[in-house]
C-alpha cells in the first residue's frame, strides 16, 4: 500500500497504520494539543520505527487528520448499525443519550475535536478538506443522523412538515447540549441526570408527530 489519505476502508489498513491511529487518539484523549504531538511520540507508542510513519504519510498533520477520520468511521459506522437495530425513534434517542453518558471518559478528545472544528489553523483546513471528500461523506455525523431520521419519517414517527436538515440540526444541537452537561464537570452547574429527561422530551416535542406525543 502506498501513501494513506484517510479514505481507505478501515478493515484493509495495515496493522502499523492502525497502531499509529490509536496512539494519536490516545494522546488526544489525554488532552494533548495537535501542535504538541510528535511523529516520534506516535511511533514510539505504536511500537514501530519512526521511518515507518513516512512510508505511509508525508507529515504529522496527515497522520493526525487521518487518525481522526479513522475514529469517526469506527464510531459513526458502528452507531448507524446499532441505531438501525432499535425498534423505534424513542429507543434510538434513549440509546444516543446513554452513549453520550458512556463516552464521558473521552471528554478531552471531544472538547478538543470541537475546538479543531472551529479553529482556522492549517491543520483544521486539512481535516475539513478530507471530511468533505466524496468517500467520507456518508460518515459525517449529520449525514448519519439524516438517514436515521428519514427512516423515522417513513415509519410515521417523526414530522414530515419540517425540512430534514432542520430536524437533523435540532437533534444534533440537543445532543451537544447534553454532551456539554456530561463533560463540563459541573462547570455550568447542571447535573446530567436532571438534564437528560429535559433533552429527551425537548427533542420529542420538536420532532415527533403530534399524535404520538404524551404516550
Amino acid at each position: 500500500m502506498g501513501k494513506i489519505n484517510g479514505m481507505e476502508d478501515i478493515r484493509q489498513l495495515p496493522p502499523k497504520v492502525c497502531r499509529m491511529y490509536k496512539a494519536v487518539i490516545q494522546m488526544l484523549e489525554e488532552g494533548m494539543d495537535v501542535s504538541d504531538i510528535r511523529v516520534s511520540t506516535i511511533t514510539e507508542r505504536a511500537g514501530i520505527g519512526k521511518g515507518t510513519a513516512y512510508e505511509y504519510f508525508d507529515s504529522k498533520e496527515e497522520i493526525v487528520a487521518c487518525a481522526i477520520l479513522y475514529q469517526m468511521k469506527e464510531i459513526f459506522g458502528w452507531l448507524e448499525t446499532v441505531l438501525e437495530e432499535q425498534g423505534s425513534f424513542r429507543e434510538q434517542l434513549s440509546f444516543l443519550l446513554t452513549e453520550v453518558e458512556k463516552r464521558e471518559q473521552h471528554k478531552n478528545c471531544f472538547l478538543r475535536f470541537l475546538h479543531m472544528m472551529t479553529d482556522n489553523s492549517e491543520f483544521n483546513r486539512t481535516l475539513q478538506k478530507k471530511m468533505h471528500m466524496e468517500a467520507f461523506l456518508s460518515y459525517l455525523p449529520m449525514n448519519v443522523f439524516a438517514r436515521v431520521m428519514r427512516r423515522g419519517m417513513e415509519n410515521g414517527e417523526l414530522r414530515s412538515d419540517l425540512p430534514l436538515d432542520y430536524m437533523v440540526h435540532c437533534l444534533f444541537s440537543h445532543l451537544l447540549i447534553y454532551m456539554t452537561a456530561v463533560t463540563s464537570g459541573g462547570f455550568f452547574h447542571t447535573e446530567p441526570a436532571v438534564v437528560r429527561p429535559l433533552i429527551y422530551q425537548g427533542i420529542l416535542n420538536e420532532l415527533e408527530k403530534k399524535s404520538l406525543r404524551g404516550r
